[in-house]
């Protein structure tokens, strides 16, 4: 009579744990990069077609002034200010998009709603530093109307107005 069983041994099923551990580890960095990379290029693309709305309100009047962004963040009191992906909130966002006026009078107020001139128009894009390392290491990217368009790793605030140790995008 003859004892076989059936069935993996301990280590057999440690050994493919490791391995299943090992291309996780490998996998997960270069995925979160992948999203990152992903929600950069959406960003972009918001950026983009803000400035052609931009350009077309301006064309029917005759300022920027009182633009307010289809997509804006309505129930966070702040004015101009739009989250990516669309209707995230403070914490869940990716990258958020402020749109203000290229030389705003009082800094406390820069959307181009509140602006009374709206001579220019100037977008910044900054990634979620509470989300994935590598979202937090995206770059910040500024689009504004005289064709300033840059990325760069340092944070961008409402008071920039170029990018620092940027590259363009």
């Amino acid at each position: 009579m003859s004892n076989t069983f059936k069935g993996f041994t301990l280590l057999e099923l440690m050994v493919t744990l490791v391995i299943v551990a090992v291309l996780a580890a490998i996998a997960i960095p270069g995925y979160q990069y992948f999203i990152a990379k992903a929600r950069k290029s959406q960003a972009q693309a918001e950026m983009l077609r803000l400035s052609e709305r931009l350009e077309s309100y301006r064309g029917k009047q005759l300022t920027y002034a009182g633009y307010i962004p289809e997509n804006q963040n309505v129930g966070s009191g702040q004015k101009g200010v739009v989250n990516i992906p669309y209707g995230s909130t403070g914490v869940e966002y990716d990258y958020q998009l402020t749109v203000m006026d290229i030389n705003p009078p009082d800094s406390a107020k820069p959307s181009l709603e509140d602006a009374t001139v709206g001579q220019g128009w100037r977008i910044l894009a900054v990634p979620n530093q509470r989300k994935s390392s590598a979202l937090r290491k995206s770059e910040s990217l500024l689009l504004d109307s005289r064709g300033v368009k840059c990325m760069t790793k340092d944070l961008l605030t409402t008071a920039s107005k170029v990018c620092t140790h940027s590259e363009g995008w």
